[in-house]
């Protein structure tokens, strides 16, 4: 101003001076030359707690947190935005910063994050990262399951040492049969029969909610209602079981009798699984049970009759002695049966009906121990070649009714080789009260034939026929089966020394075996 002697023309610089300072100055704090001053900046973190007895932000570990800076001015305002920032203010690992303003707690201890302006502190905040430790699972279910289709919800409440991250942790369920049992979130549904458990666990804690004999419903059962057996006679009981929803294995099957009466007044005794026993003649009511529905039967014991019983066993074996042919014939002998009658029809001289050729008596002495009756027939030679016969055997009461007829068995004139023969006329039928499968065939009317009995199981989808037995000598064999259902293919095939016969017809043997286990509608 001193160079300026003139006043006038220093009013007139001063007056110019200011504006272009003013434009100046704006024009820097526009442009970030110059920075401006920062107030109310407060570091705020989403999702943490703070705790005022220890001054600190709490995190739990492995969780992220968005940080703000709060409502701050800059003075002055037009000024450009200040270059603010956050910033983990350690090397401890315990915090980093993801996206400019994501907190992370990446693992135990504690550290301080920063809002920072340039390279200034304006505020900063510890920041404590801790893992809760639960140290109880409190579990509540509003309802038990006890049969298919329950439903209930399972409440779970944790205390950790940390209060406010109760409802943070995360807590699991797993079933231990999700045939049994099915978990959607905390809902748990019964879909099956048996037992299952359902585990509650929530990181180092668990709990275990057991469901044990989950349970079909009855809708109803099926079964007549009444029953009819002889004196000595045994039968099951087979009620069939209808569950809701259909298809489910049903509860275990009771059996109960009603009336109250002594021992020696029973008419049939009644096995747990539903086996009853004709002991006397009379009747019984008996109960089948299953869970929460039953039915009353009547079982009515009559006579046993001999009617009903049926010749097994019959062979027959032979040789030609002075141009006749003899033909020895055993069957199993019947008891209370003393009259037997053998029936013959001769197929080379073109017979169409069997005829009796021999009536035997016997004594129960004369079978008490071997339990089999033997007789032997004659019949003539046909041009001295043997003839073609089919036999059975038929047993006579005292009253003069006939038991069931033995199988057929068949005799002719030997072929010259075995390779040119089937086994015919191969026939089977199964035995429910001894679970047997009775197969009979004709007999290859030649000297030293043993049979092979080939068995194909679908049920065990097998690929081909399995060898059961190579050394059957009579034309007769019993399968034992197994009590549940059959599926069964079977042929047989004969030897003679080293040389086998052809394969008879394949035969099915089928049964759908009604049981508490196996089958749903029973």
């Amino acid at each position: 101003m001193r160079i300026i002697k003139d006043k006038k023309y220093r009013k007139f610089l001063i007056l110019i001076s200011i504006p272009i300072l003013i434009i100046a100055q704006y024009y820097f704090f526009k442009v970030g030359i110059l920075r401006p001053m920062v107030k109310g900046v407060e570091i705020k973190i989403a999702e943490g707690d703070y705790i005022l007895d220890i001054d600190q932000f709490v995190m739990k570990l492995n969780d992220k947190a968005t940080l703000s800076s709060g409502e701050y001015i800059t003075i002055p305002s037009y000024a450009k935005d200040p270059n603010i920032w956050f910033n983990v203010l350690d090397n401890s690992g315990v915090l980093k910063i993801e996206n400019k303003n994501e907190l992370v707690a990446t693992k135990e201890g504690t550290s301080a994050v920063a809002i920072m302006k340039n390279s200034r502190v304006l505020r900063k905040a510890n920041v404590k990262v801790v893992d809760p430790k639960v140290k109880d699972i409190i579990v509540k279910s509003d309802n038990d399951l006890k049969y298919v289709g329950d439903v209930a919800n399972i409440n779970t409440t944790l205390k950790v040492d940390y209060d406010k991250f109760e409802k943070k942790e995360k807590v699991t369920y797993k079933s231990s049969d999700e045939s049994v049992i099915k978990i959607v979130d905390n809902k748990v549904e019964a879909i099956g029969v048996g037992s299952a458990k359902v585990y509650i666990k929530a990181k180092n804690k668990e709990e275990v909610l057991e469901y044990n004999n989950i349970k079909a419903k009855v809708a109803k059962i099926d079964i007549a209602t009444n029953v009819k057996i002889e004196v000595d006679e045994s039968k099951k009981l087979d009620p069939k079981i209808t569950t809701s929803p259909k298809g489910l294995k049903h509860p275990k099957v009771k059996y109960e009798l009603v009336e109250n009466k002594l021992s020696i007044q029973r008419a049939i005794r009644l096995d747990p699984d539903g086996t009853i026993v004709g002991i006397r003649n009379g009747t019984e009511k008996v109960r089948v049970i299953c869970d929460n529905k039953s039915k009353i039967i009547t079982v009515e014991v009559v006579e046993k009759s001999l009617t009903n019983n049926k010749i097994e066993n019959l062979n027959v074996d032979y040789n030609v002695i002075d141009n006749k042919l003899k033909v020895s014939l055993t069957w199993d002998y019947i008891e209370g049966i003393f009259d037997y009658d053998v029936y013959l029809r001769n197929n080379s001289l073109q017979e169409s009906k069997f005829k009796v050729v021999k009536s035997v008596n016997i004594k129960e002495k004369d079978v008490k121990s071997s339990k089999k009756v033997k007789t032997t027939i004659e019949v003539d030679l046909i041009d001295g070649k043997i003839p073609s016969l089919s036999m059975y055997v038929l047993g006579k009461t005292q009253s003069g009714l006939n038991t069931d007829p033995s199988n057929i068995v068949n005799i002719g004139p030997p072929k010259e080789d075995i390779d040119d023969i089937a086994v015919e006329n191969l026939q089977a039928y199964i035995n429910e009260e001894s679970n047997t499968a009775k197969l009979n065939w004709n007999a290859i009317p030649m000297k030293d034939i043993q049979y092979s009995i080939y068995v194909k199981n679908n049920l065990a989808q097998d690929s081909g026929f399995t060898l059961i037995e190579s050394s059957v000598s009579a034309n007769e064999y019993t399968i034992n089966l197994e009590d549940t259902d059959v599926d069964l293919d079977v042929y047989i095939k004969a030897k003679q020394g080293d040389k086998y016969s052809k394969d008879s017809n394949i035969i099915k043997i089928k049964r759908e075996k009604v049981t508490e286990e196996n089958n749903p509608e029973t």
